[in-house]
């Protein structure tokens, strides 16, 4: 089975501290994300879960790239 990562938002840089405290005494691997690495994890599960059944005519692609 592939390896899953968890994404936890602590709410204060306390909580921050004792998160990375546990994880590290539970000898887990684990890191802090960056504001752009937390928009591009978004992107990635948003492209991932994309309905690629449908097509968009040439037409309609066009207008959407000029407006």
């Amino acid at each position: 089975m592939a390896p899953k990562a968890i994404i936890i938002t602590p709410k204060d840089k306390e909580e921050e501290k004792l998160l990375h405290q546990l994880i590290k005494r539970m000898g887990l691997i684990g890191r802090t994300l960056s504001a752009e690495e937390m928009e591009d994890a978004g992107l990635a599960l948003a492209m991932a879960n994309v309905d690629r059944t449908k097509l968009a005519s040439k037409e309609r692609v066009m207008r959407k790239l000029k407006a």
